[in-house]
């Protein structure tokens, strides 16, 4: 019979026994063997636990009683033989693991759990499957309140967990994590015993891996356990890792980072109060290390952890923490440091802002220590100092106007007695910077009762007369800060100064012209609209061209607002008709760029289609147009349509459809196809036979090229949008015979490299759309265009339109459908057809391929990079201008990866790019000098073998005729020298 014994904490050494025989029904006689069978694969690990999960499926389906199951194992757990007794405890711990966690009763785990506890006193070598089966016990729902007491006295009794293997250790934290989330309120009625037991165990962990996972376990329970006496001991146990140094090494610890270890273990260093007395003295130590990891590591620390140690906590130890703070940013050298300084130093304040007399102490000393860098601006700590203070005044408001009550009078004292206009300007620039700290916390300095007296506005104002730009610039800057706190008397000022720069300054002025105008009529929109009838007129004749120009670009920029935009954008459009090309173009550009920004609404584009009549205007501009005024307009077109609704887009679409088969103004026709662009697809336009042959007689025998491209695009866009499956494939097909007849005819050059461009369009349709048969079809054909006698060059030239990224027809954008990795599957089926190329096609194929693999993600590159090697080198020594630049801009991309198999072919790459460093054509030289220099950042054994012959043949290029290659050679030279040189480039 199979027994439980434990000791009975309420009756001092009573054994107590049971059998689960006695409580659940008999066992079948089948199960007679069940020992056997499993004593039969206590060898074989993978048969005993395939043979337990049988075990425990049975048990789940009723066809074996687990009292059976328990019997059986009892000559098995109670035998002499430490083997013996470990295979059944590993029958029995893998059998519970695979139960459902609701499926044993309370009673059922109880005394199981008594078991466990009393095989922990066992021989060494069964503890790791005793540990297993208490895991799986422990996360089952009903498992008994008093389990977890008991569990962890005898594990912390008789398991030594550092003195166990790596697994085991980590199944102890683990049975911790468990019941640290289930039965937290159970295990805080152990008491200390239990944290101390927490701490013997973990002390000593070396492993990353369990490292991590308790790191992520003990902030939870240091805030949940009160620690008492043993604070200072489980704080040792944790900082003995701080700073965290660590190397991954080998595949034991992948995806585990030294700043994943760091990230981890710092919330267990401020998880409690109580930490404070230590946690500070340690980051202080650390931050007078000379590692940079340990300074960031314990900046971060204290950022963090001040928020939880409190005003209280910090106060004792804030007169020791600034000398530290100060050295660091005062000068400061590293910048990542002194970032990471600055933004701990903003926390600290944060915290004790709460204690005004502490926040009060603190300030006035950080302020008494930096106030003397101050008080001149020639003085090498006046930037870091007044940077310091900026991070301090950004805190809050009050702390802004302790800082401001010290720093503006010195300020204003030094700008009054400073003559060079280089002070001038610093001095101006950091009052900047305090007055936008100020307004962003919701004041300005005059709010400040100890300022009162300044009236820094005057101040600008009388400055804005100096002569220096720069200074001007700054003055702008300071007074937009300003603008809510500027008399109406200054702003008028104000005004007539910026309408005076934007007629006749330079454009530094201008610019910054523009955005205080923008700031101000956001605020001010009433007043600016004055100022914009009055100042700032476009729409007179007497105007000057290059006034009216400078007018149309600074209202652009105010256009946007809603109050100004009824003024503003009929005045710009209608100047867009104007017979002066040059102001025409102006007033389009500025109507563009408000609509295609990334950051502009979908309000402008309406304001201007339903209150502007923009669509009919463009098109009535396009009589007698240069070439960029109607590829300006369409581009506006496509913009505005782009966001309507898709009834407006309806109504253009019903409007105008017809227009292209019946007008013979091809202007006309080409903004009417930029319109059709953009539709959504829900947006109904039938490619009838009419539209069909109309678009594609434009796309062929227009004789504006912007016409043809146009007609193109709304083909390609049109097929791709299409839901019928059997429209879009006739219509394809229908264009592909037209395409292959042109082909094959003996039209002249011109007619045949328009086919190709249209072939290129359909084909990037097919394959964006994903249709997997038509788009094959149509690669294959383009792929046979390469090794055409008379377009085959190109069309490995508009190759790349198929993946180009500045391509803005078929994307999303314009509501296409856009598969993802079409891009792939266009290069990787050219790559394959690389053995099909011979003779002059061979070039045309490098070309095409080329162009491609610049468009390509790095990792699909790697997946073929033996191919692509090979076709570089034999592109490399091809005498075609065109394709070794485009060869040599993929070495370069590829040579960054540091792939081996570039160190591999060092033999074939390295002579030739000394050969091309002297090339006829300046970017192939630069461009091969700059793969030399990416050379060096391969192993210097390998690459020293070179050294002497590319130092040598470097030497003729330092005297090239070009600056640039110039430059390149030298960089490419010095880099070279320093490979195995002292002190420079080693073993990488």
């Amino acid at each position: 019979m199979f027994e439980f014994h434990c000791v009975n904490s309420h009756n001092n050494s009573v054994v107590r026994s049971f059998s689960l025989k006695a409580c659940l029904e008999m066992a079948s006689p089948a199960s007679s063997t069940l020992a056997e069978r499993l004593s039969a694969n206590f060898n074989d690990n993978v048969a005993l636990v395939s043979l337990c999960k049988d075990i425990a499926l049975e048990i789940q389906l009723g066809k074996l009683k687990l009292s059976t199951f328990v019997e059986e194992l009892g000559s098995l757990v109670t035998n002499k033989d430490v083997s013996v007794r470990e295979g059944g405890v590993t029958a029995l711990s893998s059998v519970l693991s695979q139960l459902p966690n609701d499926f044993l009763n309370e009673s059922e785990l109880h005394f199981i759990t008594m078991f466990f506890c009393d095989r922990l006193k066992d021989h060494h070598s069964i503890i790791p499957v005793v540990l297993r089966g208490i895991l799986a016990i422990v996360q089952m729902i009903h498992l008994p309140h008093d389990a977890p007491a008991c569990l962890f006295t005898k594990m912390f009794e008789h398991v030594q967990c550092q003195s166990q293997l790596l697994p085991d250790r980590r199944n102890i934290y683990f049975i911790f994590k468990t019941l640290l989330q289930n039965r937290l309120d159970d295990l805080k009625k152990i008491g200390p015993e239990f944290v101390y037991g927490v701490i013997s165990s973990i002390d000593g962990e070396r492993d990353p891996r369990n490292l991590m996972l308790l790191f992520n376990i003990l902030p939870n329970f240091i805030k949940e356990f009160p620690l008492g006496h043993l604070a200072e001991e489980m704080f040792d146990v944790i900082s003995c890792y701080f700073p965290i140094d660590f190397n991954p090494v080998g595949s034991d610890v992948v995806g585990i980072t030294r700043e994943d270890l760091a990230e981890s273990l710092a919330p267990c260093l401020y998880a409690t109060p109580e930490f404070t007395e230590f946690c500070i003295p340690l980051i202080s130590d650390k931050l007078s290390s000379n590692l940079k990891v340990a300074k960031l590591d314990s900046l971060d620390l204290l950022c963090k952890g001040a928020y939880v140690f409190g005003v209280n906590g910090l106060e004792p130890y804030l007169s020791e923490l600034w000398p530290i703070i100060r050295k660091e940013v005062m000068p400061g050298g590293d910048p990542e440091i002194k970032n990471a300084t600055l933004k701990t130093l903003a926390a600290l304040i944060e915290v004790i802002s709460a204690d005004e007399k502490v926040h009060e102490t603190f300030i006035e000393k950080i302020l008494t220590d930096t106030k003397t860098s101050l008080c001149d601006v020639q003085l090498s700590l006046f930037r870091p100092a007044e940077n310091l203070l900026e991070s301090v005044a950004m805190v809050n408001k009050q702390t802004c106007i302790y800082v401001l009550r010290v720093i503006v009078p010195i300020f204003l004292g030094q700008y009054s007695t400073k003559n060079t206009l280089m002070d001038k300007v610093i001095l101006m620039d950091a009052l900047n910077n305090f007055m936008k700290i100020s307004s962003d916390l919701g004041f300005s300095i005059k709010n400040v009762p100890e300022l009162t007296w300044t009236n820094i506005p005057q101040l600008y104002f009388d400055e804005l007369s100096k002569q220096s730009i720069e200074l001007r610039i700054k003055i702008l800057v300071g007074l937009t800060i300003q603008r809510a706190y500027l008399k109406e008397t200054h702003r008028i000022l104000l005004y007539d100064t910026i309408c005076n720069e934007i007629d006749t300054g330079c454009e530094e002025m201008r610019n910054i012209c523009h955005t205080c105008l923008a700031a101000f009529a956001n605020l001010y929109p009433d007043e600016v609209l004055v100022l914009v009838q009055e100042k700032l007129q476009i729409d007179k004749d007497d105007i000057d061209v290059k006034i009216k120009i400078r007018r149309l670009q600074a209202l652009s920029i105010i256009a946007k607002i809603p109050e100004l935009a009824n003024e503003i954008l009929p005045k710009v459009l209608a100047i867009g008709n104007s017979l002066n090309s040059e102001i025409s173009l102006a007033a389009l550009k500025c109507i563009h760029k408000l609509i295609s920004t990334r950051n502009s609404t979908s309000d402008i584009q309406y304001f201007l289609y339903n209150e502007c009549n923009i669509v009919d205007k463009l098109i009535s501009f396009t009589t007698n147009i240069s070439a960029d005024k109607l590829s300006l307009i369409s581009s506006i077109c496509q913009c505005i349509v782009r966001s309507l609704s898709v009834e407006d887009q309806q109504i253009i679409t019903d409007k105008y459809i017809a227009t292209i088969t019946h007008n013979t103004c091809e202007n006309v026709v080409t903004v009417i196809i930029s319109l059709l662009i953009s539709l959504r697809q829900e947006v109904k336009l039938t490619l009838d036979d009419s539209l069909l042959e109309s678009l594609y007689n434009l796309a062929i025998n227009s004789s504006n090229s912007i016409t043809r491209t146009m007609s193109c695009q709304l083909l390609s866009v049109v097929l791709n949008k299409m839901n019928n499956t059997e429209h879009f494939k006739n219509s394809l097909i229908y264009l592909q015979e037209k395409i292959k007849k042109n082909l094959e005819s003996t039209s002249n050059v011109n007619i045949k490299k328009a086919t190709v461009i249209l072939h290129i369009w359909l084909t990037k349709a097919a394959v964006t759309k994903g249709s997997c048969n038509l788009s094959q079809d149509c690669l294959n054909i383009l792929t046979e265009m390469l090794k055409h006698n008379e377009v085959g060059e190109y069309v490995a030239q508009e190759y790349k339109t198929l993946t180009c990224k500045m391509e803005d027809t078929l994307t999303s954008e314009n509501f296409c459908n856009i598969k993802i990795f079409y891009k792939q599957r266009i290069f990787q089926h050219l790559l394959q057809q690389n053995n099909s190329f011979f003779n002059n096609s061979r070039q045309n194929y490098l070309i095409a391929l080329t162009y491609l693999i610049e468009e390509m993600p790095t990792e699909l590159l790697y997946m073929h990079l033996s191919e692509l090697v090979f076709l570089l080198i034999e592109s490399l020594s091809l005498d075609n201008g065109q394709l070794v630049l485009s060869a040599l801009i993929v070495l370069k991309l590829l040579l960054d990866t540091k792939n081996e198999i570039f160190a591999d072919k060092m033999q074939c790459f390295i002579p030739k790019l000394l050969e091309l460093s002297t090339y006829k054509l300046m970017d192939i030289r630069i461009t091969a000098l700059d793969c030399l220099t990416n050379y060096t950042n391969y192993s210097a054994v390998l690459v020293n073998v070179y050294k002497p012959n590319v130092l040598e043949k470097l030497k003729m290029v330092l005297d090239d005729k070009k600056r640039l290659v110039r430059k390149a050679a030298v960089k490419a030279r010095t880099r070279w020298f320093l490979v195995c040189a002292p002190g420079g480039i080693k073993e990488q």
